[in-house]
């Protein structure tokens, strides 16, 4: 009769309220198909110690540990294969300070937090783990200069960003430091003079753009079809889009075609 008591009284003191309807003890919750959500302790109210968040299948999504009373608490995610996807501090449950990102168990990027919006310097790694790019941020907005690097750490690409947009002079460089394309924007378009040169440093020619639009394309037309190649071959600042949208990617493939 007392083992049959004793499970129903330990079932009892989970997910407790006291008098002043403040959670205290242990705490837990399920899934709709019955599997534990996450588990953990409160006092007067307020999470402590260590807490496990799960997925529906039963891996561990979380490990949450809280710092004694405060609001601040240190956790690592993972994937439903058991893999670290990041790791990093929360206060007031947005992310504070610096976190690290993972794919596949490898740190591929690095980004600052304050009160849950990217502020200050943010790193994405290739994935040897040379610094791949290093962009500015200021309260979830890009600011400021913006830098995608060669493996030998040289600068690839550097960008001026405004109100988080492409404002004020891009510079390409080829992998030896000697500029390869000088270019302009305005919110996001390309704008004045696009300057392209060649392997020695000597200007071959120049595009002027306004608002986007291309003011002199006899020039373009006129340009030796070969060093014309070259150019689009590395689309470095003409198409930056296809650097964004995989960044590991398109510096690795460039760089094979080198």
């Amino acid at each position: 009769m007392l083992l049959l008591i004793a499970p129903l009284f330990a079932n009892s003191q989970v997910n407790q309220k006291d008098s002043n309807g403040l959670r205290q003890g242990k705490w837990q919750k399920s899934h709709p198909n019955g599997r534990l959500a996450y588990k953990g302790f409160f006092r007067d109210d307020k999470p402590i110690g260590k807490w496990i968040r799960y997925y529906e299948g039963g891996q561990i999504k979380a490990r949450i540990e809280y710092v004694g009373l405060s609001d601040s608490a240190v956790a690592v995610l993972y994937d439903q294969f058991g893999r670290k996807m990041a790791e990093g501090s929360y206060l007031k449950e947005k992310r504070e300070g610096v976190w690290q990102i993972f794919s596949e168990n490898r740190k591929i990027s690095e980004e600052t937090y304050v009160k849950g919006r990217r502020h200050g310097t943010s790193r994405k790694y290739y994935p040897s783990g040379e610094v791949l790019e290093v962009t500015e941020w200021a309260n979830g907005i890009q600011e400021g200069t913006h830098k995608i690097l060669y493996k030998n750490g040289n600068p690839f690409l550097q960008c001026k960003y405004t109100g988080g947009k492409r404002n004020g002079l891009c510079v390409s460089y080829k992998e030896n430091g000697r500029v390869e394309l000088e270019a302009y924007y305005t919110n996001n378009l390309r704008d004045g003079e696009w300057k392209y040169y060649d392997n020695n440093g000597g200007l071959s020619y120049t595009l002027e753009y306004k608002n986007g639009k291309l003011l002199n394309p006899e020039v373009r037309d006129s340009v030796d079809i070969n060093l014309q190649k070259q150019y689009d071959k590395r689309r470095a600042v003409a198409d930056p889009e296809d650097f964004i949208q995989d960044p590991t990617e398109y510096m690795i493939r460039m760089q094979q075609n080198r």
